[in-house]
């Protein structure tokens, strides 16, 4: 991350949240390891908190809030939320484009 130029604290912030989740993601309960990722990191609530942090962070960087110049906000949330519900192993699919199509 601070080879893409992300702050120190942001580099933080994130490793913090990484170890919090760290024991559920890894543990070995063999009830848990039928959880889905997904259902591990807390189901819908963890994602959509997330993802809005994540654009609230976007959109307030200079760096990179132009790349989102013209984009509907609220259709990039529910894509991207649905996204990672998907590649999580959450309820429902992903019929958006491609990662390659998409960037």
């Amino acid at each position: 991350l601070k080879e893409l130029g992300v702050c120190d604290a942001d580099v933080t912030e994130a490793a913090t949240i990484a170890n919090s989740v760290r024991d559920d993601v890894l543990c070995k309960d063999p009830v848990a390891e039928k959880k889905t990722l997904f259902e591990k990191l807390g189901g819908a609530p963890s994602i959509d908190a997330a993802v809005d942090l994540f654009y609230k962070k976007v959109l307030a960087d200079r760096r990179v809030n132009s790349f989102f110049k013209g984009t509907d906000m609220k259709k990039q949330h529910r894509m991207q939320k649905a996204f990672l519900t998907f590649a999580f192993g959450g309820p429902g699919s992903y019929s958006g484009k491609n990662m390659r199509k998409a960037h």
